[in-house]
């Protein structure tokens, strides 16, 4: 592994790690408990992808490569730490270059995602989301993100707002869910309900409550990520109606959700596929990101053997996203 440290410039330290894709967000988030200022992915490939953080000038290199290793090392992922190399940046105005490249980004037909020194002066008819480049994995940049955002609009097309919930549009029902269906709806009394499972920036969780959803849970198990997505939550006017809590699907306790949101990698999506069918409601639906195209099929069979029936998918970059039908009887049981 590589750790080019050369003589320092005034100005600042840019750190660059070589990971694997799946790794991205663990490293963004470990970047910014680290202290970086910014990150920017600086190239991308389906074999890896090279991240950039901005540092203080008075970080020490070494410390923040060591500090950078422990951390991949804890959460035994060494091997997706490709390389590590640090640069001097003597130029102060790299903060004002570095926010040039990033655009609002138009996703769908109804969102649009900036930041907030590009906030559009006219939107034009879309659904505006303030989200700061940097501040999380998370910014409707990434492939993952942007699939997502496509998916949910594509769920919230498909229901319709009847008194306090989503009802399917599909008329029909069958006599022997009914016990089932009705207990469901008892249960939706407070409004739609979307759980944002592994929320980074809190993007999902906000773009769901602005399409519709009455509340919206948001976990994620890094406090950092916490902690931003309820800044984020809070600049775009989210709170009391999203819930930010540090945790994993446990978090939700018995809760039911008509709307999940999981943008993860495959290997968690696996393990967690039998308790994300129990917290769906009768055909809810899950949204999925984060799954290589290579691991595609795999995910997609085990979200059969749980009754949760991919209808749609996206792919970008060699990731894939997919919308699941979840069971038309609820998994909890009706009782």
């Amino acid at each position: 592994m590589a750790n080019d440290t050369p003589n320092k410039a005034p100005g600042w330290n840019l750190v660059s790690l070589t990971i694997a894709p799946s790794t991205e967000e663990f490293a963004s988030f470990l970047l910014f408990d680290l202290g970086t200022t910014g990150t920017i992915t600086m190239e991308e490939s389906a074999e890896q992808i090279r991240l950039g953080a901005y540092f203080e000038e008075n970080v020490e290199p070494h410390g923040i490569a060591r500090a950078i290793k422990a951390g991949f090392a804890r959460a035994g992922r060494e091997q997706d730490l490709l390389a590590v190399s640090f640069s001097a940046v003597a130029d102060a105005d790299w903060m004002q270059k570095w926010k040039e490249g990033f655009e609002p980004a138009a996703i769908g037909e109804q969102l649009l995602v900036a930041p907030s020194w590009r906030l559009p002066a006219d939107p034009e008819g879309r659904v505006v989301i303030q989200i700061d480049p940097g501040m999380a994995f998370g910014t409707g940049q990434h492939p993952t993100t942007k699939m997502c955002l496509e998916l949910l609009e594509a769920a919230t097309e498909q229901f319709i707002v009847q008194g306090s919930g989503f009802r399917d549009q599909s008329p029909e029902s069958s006599s022997q869910n009914l016990k089932t269906m009705n207990y469901e709806l008892r249960t939706m009394n407070r409004g739609p309900a979307v759980l944002d499972l592994g929320t980074g920036s809190g993007l999902l969780a906000i773009a769901a409550l602005r399409l519709g959803a009455a509340t919206v849970l948001a976990l994620d198990t890094d406090r950092v990520a916490c902690r931003i997505a309820s800044e984020n939550i809070r600049q775009n006017g989210g709170d009391g109606r999203i819930v930010v809590k540090q945790g994993s699907l446990d978090a939700a306790g018995r809760r039911t959700f008509d709307l999940i949101l999981a943008n993860l990698t495959a290997e968690p999506l696996i393990s967690l596929a039998p308790r994300l069918a129990r917290s769906l409601r009768v055909r809810g639906c899950l949204i999925t990101s984060g799954i290589l195209a290579s691991e595609e099929e795999r995910v997609a069979a085990i979200f059969r053997r749980c009754s949760m029936v991919p209808e749609r998918r996206r792919k970008g970059r060699g990731w894939v996203a997919l919308m699941c039908r979840g069971p038309v009887v609820s998994a909890r049981g009706a009782g």
